[in-house]
C-alpha cells in the first residue's frame, strides 16, 4: 500500500500490467526450452527444427530481465532508505545492461545473417567499429557506478539522467537505425521472417527512445520491448507453423522423388534381361534372382509411404537384393565386401541403397575397365554410428554434388533427408581416378523396431 500512496495508482497499475506480462513471458520461455530440449531428447524421430528459435528464446529472456529491472525501479523510486537506494542502483544498472545486451543480440543476428553473407569489406569494417562502441558504451556503464556519468539517483532515490546519458541514447537509436537500414538494403536476399522481426524490433523501440528524449516523464522503452515481443510472438508462430508445413511437403517431395529415381527402366531391363539369359541355363539362379527382383521392387514402391525410421539390417538387407542383381549381370567384374561390426540402429528408408547404387553406376562401370569393388563397412565411434559405402572407381570431382544433375541426385537426396529426418550427416571424399567414399553419420538413439504386418499376426497366433 505504501508503493500506491508513494508512485500512484498510475504506477501501480503498469506495475501489475508489466508482471502479468512477465507472467506470459516466463510460460514463452518454459515452451520453448521443453520444445529444444524435446528436439534434442528425440533427434533421431521426426522433428521439425524451427530456425531462429534459439534466437527468439535469447529475445525473452533478456525481455524478461529488461522488465524486472524496470519493475524494481518503479516499485523503489522516490523511497528515502537505505534498501531502496540500494535496490534502486541495482535495478537501474540492470535496466541499462539489459538494454545493451538487446543491441549486442540483434547485431549478432544481423552480423551472422546479414554482414557476413552479404557485406563487403567495408561494411565488415564499420561493423567491427561499431561493435568496439558498443563495448565502450558497456565501460561507460560500469564507470557510472563510480562517476555517475549515465545517470544518478538524486537525495531523494529519485531517477535523473546525466550528461553521459545522451551519448548513450544516441548510440542506441544510431545503432537500430543502422540494423533497420541494412535490412531494407538486403530485403531480396535475407529471410523474410528475420526481415520483419527486425523492423519490428528495430522500429517500435527507436519511436520509444525518441519519445523518451523528448518527454522525460514518459517511458515508453518497456512498453515498446512489450508490443515487440508480443507481435513477435504472433509472427513467430505463423512462422513455425508455415514452416513445418513446408518442410513435410518438402519430405514428401523428396520420398516421391525417391521412389521414382530407384524405378529406372534400364535397371529393370538390364535385371530382367539377366534373369531370362539364366532361365535355361541354370534355372535354381533365375529362381533366385526373380525372388531378389519381386522383393527389390516391393521395397521401392513401399518407401514412400515408410515414415519412421528402419532397422539398419533390413536396409542393409535390401541392399544385399540389389547388390544381387547387379552381380547377375556383371559377375566377376563387381566385388562385393561387407564389413559389418554394428548394426544396432536405425536410419531413414532407402539411405544406404542409393549410395551403393552410386558406387556401382557412377564409381565401377565408369572405370575404364569396368571393374571394380565395393566396400560397405559399419561401425561404432564415441555415441555415433558410421556407415561406409567405398569404391575404387573412377571417383569425382566433390564440388560437383553441388550442382543438380542426375548424377548425384541420389547422394544429395541422402543427405537432405538424413539432416532433415534425424539430424544424421552425409560426409563425401572423392578423388578422379581413386575412388569414393560416402560416410554416414548418425547419432546414438534408442532403437525402436516396428514389427510388420506377418510378424504381428505371428504374435497374434502364438
Amino acid at each position: 500500500m505504501s508503493i500506491i500512496e508513494h508512485n500512484g495508482i498510475g504506477l501501480f497499475i503498469e506495475t501489475i500490467m508489466e508482471l502479468s506480462f512477465n507472467l506470459v513471458l516466463v510460460l514463452m520461455i518454459f515452451s520453448m526450452c521443453i520444445s529444444i530440449r524435446e528436439d534434442k531428447k528425440h533427434t533421431y524421430m521426426r522433428k521439425i527444427a524451427i530456425p531462429y528459435t534459439k534466437t527468439i528464446l535469447h529475445f525473452y529472456i533478456v525481455a524478461l530481465g529488461y522488465n524486472i529491472a524496470h519493475i524494481v525501479v518503479c516499485c523503489y523510486e522516490g523511497i528515502e532508505t537505505a534498501k531502496a537506494a540500494w535496490c534502486m542502483k541495482v535495478g537501474m544498472f540492470a535496466y541499462y545492461l539489459f538494454g545493451e545486451i538487446f543491441v549486442f543480440l540483434f547485431f549478432g543476428v544481423i552480423y551472422r545473417r546479414v554482414i557476413k553473407k552479404y557485406g563487403g569489406r567495408s561494411l565488415k569494417l564499420w561493423s567491427h567499429i561499431l561493435l568496439l562502441i558498443q563495448f565502450a558504451m558497456l565501460i561507460l556503464l560500469l564507470l557510472n557506478c563510480f562517476t555517475d556519468i549515465l545517470y544518478y539517483m538524486d537525495e531523494h532515490n529519485y531517477y535523473n539522467r546525466a550528461g553521459g546519458y545522451w551519448i548513450w541514447y544516441a548510440n542506441t537509436i544510431l545503432t537500430f537505425l543502422y540494423f533497420g537500414v541494412l535490412c531494407v538494403a538486403y530485403w531480396e536476399k535475407i529471410d523474410l521472417f528475420l526481415c520483419k522481426v527486425i523492423m519490428v524490433c528495430v522500429g517500435v523501440p527507436v519511436i520509444a527512445f525518441i519519445l523518451n528524449v523528448l518527454i522525460k516523464e514518459v517511458v515508453m522503452n518497456n512498453i515498446s520491448v512489450i508490443v515487440s515481443a508480443m507481435i513477435v510472438f504472433v509472427m513467430f508462430e505463423k512462422y513455425k507453423t508455415m514452416y513445418a508445413v513446408e518442410t513435410f511437403r518438402e519430405l514428401e517431395r523428396m520420398q516421391i522423388k525417391l521412389m521414382l529415381s530407384q524405378i529406372q527402366p534400364h535397371f529393370l531391363y538390364n535385371s530382367l534381361t539377366s534373369i531370362i539369359y539364366y532361365s535355361d541355363k541354370d534355372p535354381q539362379k533365375t529362381k533366385t534372382a526373380l525372388v531378389d527382383f519381386s522383393r527389390y521392387l516391393r521395397k521401392n514402391l513401399e518407401s514412400i509411404a515408410r515414415e519412421e525410421p528402419v532397422p539398419f539390417a533390413e536396409e542393409l538387407e535390401h541392399t544385399k537384393k540389389y547388390l544381387a542383381l547387379e552381380k547377375l549381370r556383371f559377375e566377376e567384374n563387381l566385388e562385393i565386401v561387407y564389413d559389418i561390426e554394428d548394426e544396432d540402429f536405425v536410419l531413414p528408408v532407402l539411405t544406404l541403397q542409393p549410395l551403393v547404387e552410386n558406387a556401382v553406376k557412377h564409381g565401377i562401370r565408369k572405370k575404364q575397365n569396368a571393374k571394380g569393388t565395393v566396400t560397405i563397412r559399419t561401425f561404432r565411434k564415441d555415441t555415433e554410428h558410421v556407415i561406409e559405402v567405398a569404391d575404387d572407381g573412377a571417383g569425382f570431382d566433390t564440388d560437383m554434388l553441388e550442382t543438380c544433375d542426375d548424377t548425384h541426385v541420389g547422394v544429395n537426396n541422402v543427405k537432405k533427408r538424413l539432416m532433415m529426418e534425424c539430424g544424421g550427416r552425409l560426409e563425401v571424399e572423392s578423388e578422379p581416378g581413386k575412388g569414393t567414399r560416402c560416410r554416414v553419420v548418425l547419432l546414438d538413439q534408442p532403437v525402436r523396431f516396428e514389427r510388420s504386418d506377418e510378424q504381428q499376426k505371428g504374435a497374434i497366433k502364438r
